[in-house]
């Protein structure tokens, strides 16, 4: 099951994709469930899937994507947690998962613009698996911590990369410009995908291949992530947590290369799909 927010028409609406379009499940389930978040939060995601077979409302081509969590909820993201990443780097792997939070804000939805801004010249992104938590909780295990996911998605991790490095300790500012990463192009639910950690990740601009990796490679695994995090903070339904990326970025940071308007940026997750946004600057 796919499960996308959207704008059709000026009105801001969740639904399921299917071969045929969106059904609009925004229509059908509101007042009752104004948004996925309060499905989840019901644990009501039968809602949703009893819709599959419906007759889609609409043409994909006639929504305007919007990220797939509404705001409210954390956004929180693993740094460097691919060992390909590390090569590229030539340090040792850590202790410890390194954590820190993005804004709902800094995300784009599929096929909407990066925004470049006025601040700084070093932009660009890294493509990310972003896990969507249906079960909250506290103190999760590792082995059961796969259990409290409801959905997929990719993540761009949108970075300013001068601004990530105004403290050694702290990236957060350049993580959380404006529309500077983005998010979508949809939600995959955790049935549709068989192991989490087959999955192939590209990244793409302008058709050259940035990253080309697997999350194989991740050097904490999602249930160590979710048992990690959710020692020092409950998990909510709605919550999303990014997982790191594969290596190949860096090289081109090193040469000085850097995200520019007109770029076209496409990241892709086998199983889920292609995020794709181009890049513009700021008004």
């Amino acid at each position: 099951m796919k499960i996308v927010r959207f704008i059709h028409a000026g009105t801001q609406s969740y639904g399921v994709v299917t071969e045929g379009g969106v059904v609009d499940a925004g229509a059908r389930l509101r007042p009752k469930f104004g948004d996925v978040t309060d499905v989840l939060t019901a644990g009501a995601l039968g809602e949703l899937e009893a819709l599959t077979d419906a007759s889609a409302d609409f043409a994909l081509a006639d929504i305007r994507y919007l990220p797939p969590v509404k705001g409210a909820n954390s956004v929180l993201a693993v740094g460097r947690n691919y060992g390909s990443a590390y090569a590229d780097m030539g340090t040792n792997f850590p202790g410890h998962p390194s954590i820190f939070m993005r804004r709902h804000g800094s995300h784009a939805g599929h096929l909407e613009p990066l925004i470049r801004p006025k601040a700084s010249q070093f932009f660009d992104g890294e493509a990310e698996l972003a896990v969507i938590i249906g079960t909250g909780g506290r103190h999760i295990p590792e082995d059961t911590a796969m259990d409290h996911i409801a959905f997929y998605s990719i993540l761009n991790d949108g970075t300013l990369t001068d601004w990530a490095d105004h403290t050694s300790r702290n990236v957060s500012p350049g993580k959380n410009f404006d529309s500077c990463g983005a998010f979508g192009p949809w939600m995959v639910s955790r049935d549709e995908i068989a192991d989490a950690h087959a999955l192939t990740i590209l990244h793409r601009i302008n058709g050259e291949e940035i990253q080309n990796g697997s999350t194989g490679d991740m050097i904490f695994s999602i249930a160590q992530i979710l048992a990690y995090v959710s020692t020092f903070t409950a998990l909510e339904p709605g919550d999303v947590i990014t997982t790191g990326s594969p290596g190949g970025i860096r090289p081109r940071r090193e040469a000085g290369i850097y995200l520019k308007p007109g770029d076209q940026v496409e990241m892709e997750i086998s199983g889920i799909g292609v995020l794709a946004n181009p890049v513009q600057d700021e008004d």
